[in-house]
């Protein structure tokens, strides 16, 4: 009886066993690096939760061929050295197969090569085109993609609407130098601006460290500048335009002001009116009918029941997040019953069809892992308040 007993026991065991290796087999580990604490932060949680409610939706239709993503998001504090240990931790002791890379230039930069060593692509919303295009050859960098446009095109879009649209030709430059997400538009952005029959009248740049910028402002004042193009960080966006209003500039000099002067921003800004006579453009304006659902699920999920979705409340990187996690659920399916690697990962998203997303249609280039043909979405900030005007693409 005794043996019998064990022999019931053991076979229990097995089965419990086996039971928990096929769950574990039935998990998808797709890991994320988003700035949670840091200067970032705003920008990082929001990739972070637009990620999240793409793992919740494919998990809520069964997952991608059976299989439930398990999604592991780690901070990078900003942080270089954090993101490249966050990296290592998922690739080496959760075993992701994928990453939802940052919106940090800097951060995407340094992870390139180590995405290519250990074989896990990486899909961010970093502009840099150096992580996802070799400068050198033009060629693709491997296991890194980009959900957005580029910093070249960023550039060339905003310089176009400066020149052909609002018909202004003396134009400075304000950046910060430490910062690879501004510094990478600049030439593009020069460049238009020159060829098409505008001057570069000021070009004034800071550091992580400054925090005072009135004499780089007043420098352009002197230049007799009439616009700005100044594609910083939403921490150096509010000193900015602080100072500027200060200086009282900002009513007859225009700032075009890059991608972090979109929402949330206006909403961090201890006083919203500052901020004037400004022009960024987006990737999607939130009233956009394709984005409605995704809208409600993140409020469901995020904020008060009773909430009014308007401009400021939804950052674009939610979006972004969402597309970037989409995009590689897609390709995993694309794997259909083959083994999940990265290596195979990164071989279908190369492959496979175009992926309608939130932000536009992500065809992603085989020369340069970008996507192609993405529009955006400019608006004008005036005395605090966002108004659309309307998708744009540069004049060529």
């Amino acid at each position: 009886m005794k043996r019998v007993l064990t022999l019931v026991m053991a076979l229990v065991l097995l089965l419990t066993a086996a039971s928990f290796a096929s769950a574990e087999e039935e998990t998808i580990v797709i890991g994320s690096l988003q700035d949670i604490s840091g200067g970032a932060m705003q920008a990082g949680l929001a990739m972070m939760q637009g990620a999240e409610l793409a793992a919740d939706e494919i998990n809520a239709n069964g997952g991608i061929n059976g299989k439930k993503i398990e999604f592991i998001n780690y901070d990078t504090k900003g942080d270089v050295q954090e993101a490249m240990n966050a990296y290592m931790r998922l690739v080496e002791q959760d075993n992701a197969v994928a990453v939802v890379g940052p919106p940090i230039s800097n951060i995407g930069s340094a992870l390139r090569d180590t995405a290519i060593e250990k074989q896990v692509p990486i899909v961010g919303a970093f502009i840099v085109s150096s992580i996802t295009k070799y400068p050198e050859t033009g060629e693709a960098v491997p296991y890194n993609y980009l959900v957005q446009p580029t910093n070249e095109y960023a550039g060339e879009l905003q310089a176009s609407y400066l020149v052909n649209e609002l018909g202004l030709t003396k134009i400075a430059l304000f950046y910060n130098q430490d910062n690879s997400f501004g510094v990478s538009q600049i030439e593009s952005f020069r460049a238009y601006v020159e060829a098409h029959g505008g001057e570069i009248v000021s070009e004034q740049v800071i550091t992580d460290n400054d925090k005072d910028y009135k004499t780089q402002l007043t420098k352009i004042l002197a230049s007799g500048a009439e616009a700005i193009f100044a594609p910083n960080y939403p921490e150096e966006n509010t000193l900015y335009c602080q100072q500027l209003n200060q200086l009282g500039m900002s009513e007859s000099i225009v700032t075009m002001g890059g991608l972090d002067y979109a929402p949330p921003f206006l909403n961090t800004v201890p006083d919203p009116t500052v901020v004037d006579n400004v022009y960024f453009a987006i990737n999607c304006a939130f009233d956009e009918e394709h984005l409605q659902d995704l809208n409600a699920r993140f409020v469901e999920k995020y904020l008060e029941p009773d909430t009014v979705v308007d401009d400021n409340t939804i950052s674009v990187k939610v979006y972004l997040g969402y597309d970037a996690m989409m995009c590689i659920a897609k390709a995993i399916e694309y794997i259909g019953d083959g083994e999940i690697t990265g290596e195979a990962i990164n071989t279908a998203l190369e492959d496979m069809p175009a992926y309608e997303g939130m932000a536009g249609t992500l065809d992603f280039s085989a020369e340069s892992h970008q996507p192609i043909g993405l529009t955006m979405v400019m608006y004008k900030i005036e005395k605090g308040e966002n108004v659309k005007i309307g998708r744009y693409q540069p004049v060529e």
